[in-house]
């Protein structure tokens, strides 16, 4: 009786009905899963898009960055060149002037880069690299710190056997509350007297500045190889945020 009643029931089941409930549930579940990719990559295009905004904005001042510590570096060339050229000419002051004080006070003076990295070390550190769709964008985002810090570690080198090396050569001739008085107010002239012969006739002198005037150039050379770097990634970063917008 029962293997009959199930056999009745099947011939009375209404097949195309049952056929057509069956796409329609399958429909919708596929049309759910679309939607849910849809909106998914949607939140994910609106993180990268915020991710690359705040990027250019980092990387545009570590350009500015960058500028200004080339600039000082120039500077410190410049007064590095003009002191071997008194030496060379044997052409100096016989005392003391504003000129020669701000000559060597710009010698001595170091750049020192300190990037802006918040928003890349943010996006490294959380693990959120991946928003950026872009492959070779990663790539530069992460190698970029490393460029950073080969840079930072030369100045400390340059500083370290330069700036320091100089100085105390200049302290054995030069009284520097005297130098200082020259371009710094509130500083007294000392009793001490200068010895701008000794100074200008010290090999040793003459030596740390032709050192410090190769370490400046090559200083000069890495600021511009990153500048460099960091302008390719933000042309890049910027061709990928165009490409958002126009999706």
């Amino acid at each position: 009786m029962i293997i009959r009643r199930i056999t009745d029931q099947v011939r009375t089941q209404n097949w195309s009905a049952v056929g057509t409930e069956l796409v329609i549930v399958v429909v919708g579940v596929f049309l759910g899963l679309q939607a849910q990719d849809w909106s998914t990559a949607r939140v994910e295009r609106s993180s990268e898009h915020t991710a690359i905004e705040r990027l250019i904005i980092e990387y545009q001042e570590n350009l500015e960055i960058l500028k200004a510590d080339k600039e000082k570096s120039q500077e410190a060339l410049a007064a590095t060149e003009g002191l071997l050229s008194m030496i060379a000419l044997r052409s100096y002051p016989e005392a003391m002037d504003v000129d020669l004080a701000r000559t060597i006070l710009s010698c001595t003076r170091n750049a020192k880069f300190v990037p802006a990295l918040g928003a890349t070390n943010s996006l490294i550190a959380s693990g959120d690299l991946g928003l950026i769709a872009d492959p070779e964008i990663q790539r530069a985002l992460i190698q970029w710190p490393t460029l950073a810090q080969v840079l930072i570690e030369w100045q400390e080198i340059e500083r370290n056997h330069g700036e320091e090396l100089i100085l105390d050569e200049t302290f054995e001739y030069i009284s520097w509350p005297t130098l200082l008085s020259f371009v710094d107010e509130g500083w007294q002239v000392s009793p001490l007297e200068n010895d701008l012969k000794g100074l200008f006739s010290s090999r040793r002198f003459e030596g740390l500045l032709t050192n410090r005037r190769y370490n400046t150039r090559a200083s000069i050379d890495r600021i511009e190889g990153l500048e460099a770097a960091t302008q390719e990634l933000i042309d890049r970063l910027e061709l990928r945020l165009s490409t958002l917008k126009a999706a």
